[in-house]
């Protein structure tokens, strides 16, 4: 059983949509990195025309968001 939907505001989309684009141009290691990453964009996907997600999704998003973000913590400092 699902619990609640969250619906999604400007910000999220905004995120998500760039999150996405990392998502499409990392360079994966691996093919099980690639599927992640192609799992997550089809979430994205559904997320945004559905415009919210349920908690279990959120999770799921939330673990690839941390990845996203350290990413970027690495190449900001790359740039310095």
């Amino acid at each position: 059983m699902r619990n609640n939907a969250t619906f999604v505001d400007e910000q999220q989309l905004k995120f998500l949509k760039e999150m996405d684009k990392w998502l499409s141009n990392e360079p994966w290691q691996s093919d099980v990195e690639l599927k992640i990453a192609v799992d997550v964009r089809t979430l994205i996907s559904k997320i945004e025309n559905k415009g919210y997600y349920y908690e279990d999704e959120a999770e799921f998003i939330n673990i690839m968001r941390g990845e996203y973000i350290e990413h970027k913590k690495k190449n900001k400092k790359k740039r310095l």
